[in-house]
């Protein structure tokens, strides 16, 4: 039976709980909110000792079930003051799964800084301060050398001083820290607990798993491999692919989303370009590998210097716009060297561009001038006056500086779809009580121009009840391209691996549980249902497009409520 854990840091005392089998499937970031909730955090301190930091595994996690092994990571957040999962890849969550961990709660304070081993001796706690001021290379590098073959999340110097850029990363495939549970300041919360860092031991012998359940793993392998989408797209171009496509459609952050398309031609920067690359550089000839045990998709992808060795992995499609041609960096290469830095740094790489954008646009630096972004990257890592100041986030600094013109809803930076063209994401920025965060349901690819505003909302709304109910079972987003036929599959699975039964419309049930229980904590924290965008969205027409934001935020919030409390609500 899956277990949880209680881990109060103040005394070093960790309770362990059984999980209810019939609970298994309300996992990810159903529970993240729920647990939340049920502990009053809607109302604390974000930073303060009361906040609770929350991390969950899918009912499938620790197997090689394709897409399962995802990691969903909550706590009131410092940057938004609402609710926040933010959600990884990687191998934290596959070695909860093969511990039988369903997920664990960080409570309190510790009084040093400490780095929690979680394994076949239950939870150590090791003197944690000899990794201060490390990056997540060098921390990680040196508790893998310790604990081999070991999941680690880490925080690097950014999370330690509360910088609410920091999120919480976490080991690859590669046991390089390279995934990242990057939005809404969560590596801030894990630094304000003095957790330096966690690690979950390897713990050699996998579970065993019924005959039945490998029949079922190999079906939604076979959905995922006969897809276009997921079965030859993403495996040969990877989330880059998305800088093609929307400088064609005039999607893209360009500026500071003062223009739309970065390039007439093919975009130098986009997944094309990145695959060719690759390929050119690296003797391996891997443009794209798995990011968590078992993936199929493989979108991500391990990019080269020059000289073939590897610079940085993954880059992908939301740094490319946002660090890029947000900041008027055309060059592959320059990109990959400030998301190298922001991968040591452990900060959220859409936050950080969207900061640049903003001190750029406000005439603190040229566009496209890399080494002044280096050396910003080089202050957040001293935590000098000027650094602290950045690591503050896009809203903050833009409201230090005296300039409006910042890109943000409910105080977290937009992602790399501008509203304006990709409207359904647009209502998600507006709508979505984590924040402005394309992850909780982005129809990137819909073309919305001949569809009224109902239509629109109603895209966007079913779009973030399929990303809850995905995020809630440990699912990987890309998936979603199956989900219609995989729905079935994966109840299987779960019945099979716990022996419990779902009910028949569990999916949607489940989606729409997550947004309810959402809504409901931010409502808590005294925080409005729906956000506006930004006015300049609403004012400046878009080129090439010319589109201007037609979201008229009541007529959303009147749709919000009405869509939440119809029919299978």
């Amino acid at each position: 039976m899956p277990r949880w854990l209680e881990v109060h840091l103040p005394d070093r005392r960790v309770l362990e709980h059984p999980w209810p089998k019939e609970e298994v499937w309300r996992a990810g970031r159903y529970r993240t909110v729920r647990t939340l909730l049920d502990l009053g955090a809607a109302r604390v301190d974000p930073l303060g000792e009361e906040n609770p930091l929350v991390f969950v595994a899918g009912p499938l996690a620790g197997t090689t079930f394709s897409n399962a092994n995802r990691l969903s990571v909550g706590a009131k957040s410092p940057l938004t003051g609402g609710v926040k999962e933010s959600n990884s890849g990687g191998t934290l969550a596959f070695a909860m799964g093969q511990w039988g961990i369903a997920g664990f709660t960080l409570f309190g304070r510790a009084p040093d800084w400490v780095v929690l081993v979680i394994g076949e001796k239950g939870v150590r706690f090791l003197d944690g301060r000899e990794f201060l001021g490390q990056g997540t290379y060098a921390t990680v590098a040196e508790l893998r050398r310790r604990f081999p073959k070991a999941a680690v999340a880490a925080i690097g110097p950014v999370g330690e001083y509360q910088g609410l850029l920091a999120g919480i990363s976490i080991t690859d495939t590669d046991g390089l820290p390279g995934r990242i549970a990057g939005r809404g300041g969560l590596g801030a919360v894990m630094g304000a607990k003095r957790v330096k860092a966690i690690v979950i031991e390897n713990p050699g012998t996998p579970p065993r798993e019924k005959k039945k359940f490998f029949d079922e793993l190999r079906t939604y392998g076979k959905l995922l491999r006969e897809n276009p989408v997921t079965g030859d797209y993403y495996p040969k171009i990877g989330t880059a692919g998305m800088a093609d496509y929307q400088n064609v459609a005039g999607g893209l952050p360009v500026r500071n989303f003062r223009a739309g398309r970065f390039t007439e031609g093919p975009i130098p920067i986009g997944g094309e370009a990145l695959r060719e690359l690759i390929l050119k550089r690296d003797g391996q000839g891997t443009p794209t590998h798995a990011c968590m045990p078992g993936c199929i998709i493989r979108c991500s992808n391990r990019y080269p210097d020059a000289e073939g060795r590897l610079l940085v992995s993954p880059l992908e499609y939301e740094t490319i716009g946002l660090v890029g041609s947000n900041c008027g960096l055309g060059e592959l290469d320059a990109i990959a060297r400030v998301n190298r830095e922001a991968n040591d740094l452990g900060v959220d790489t859409i936050e950080l561009g969207a900061t640049f954008g903003v001190a750029m646009d406000a005439g603190l630096a040229e566009w496209g001038d890399l080494e002044w972004m280096l050396g910003v990257t080089e202050e957040l890592r001293r935590g000098t006056p000027e650094g602290k100041r950045f690591a503050q986030g896009a809203y903050r600094l833009g409201q230090a500086l005296g300039h409006a013109r910042v890109p943000t809803v409910r105080k977290q930076a937009i992602s790399a779809y501008d509203p304006r063209v990709v409207e359904g994401t647009g209502v998600t920025y507006m709508t979505s009580q984590q924040g402005a965060d394309h992850t909780t349901g982005n129809p990137a690819r819909v073309e919305t121009f001949e569809m009224s505003l109902d239509e629109v909302m109603k895209l966007s709304f079913d779009y973030q009840v399929k990303s809850a109910a995905l995020d809630a079972l440990g699912l990987c987003y890309m998936s979603a391209a199956v989900a219609e036929e995989a729905i079935p599959v994966v109840a299987e699975a779960i019945a099979d691996r716990h022996d419990v039964r779902l009910p028949e419309n569990y999916f949607a049930e489940l989606g729409r549980e997550v947004l309810r229980l959402e809504l409901a904590f931010n409502r808590a924290a005294g925080l409005p249902e729906v956000e506006p965008l930004p006015r300049f969205f609403y004012d400046e027409p878009l080129p090439p497009t010319n589109r201007r934001a037609r979201l008229d935020p009541q007529v959303v919030a009147q749709f919000w409520r009405r869509f939440l409390e119809g029919p299978g609500s």
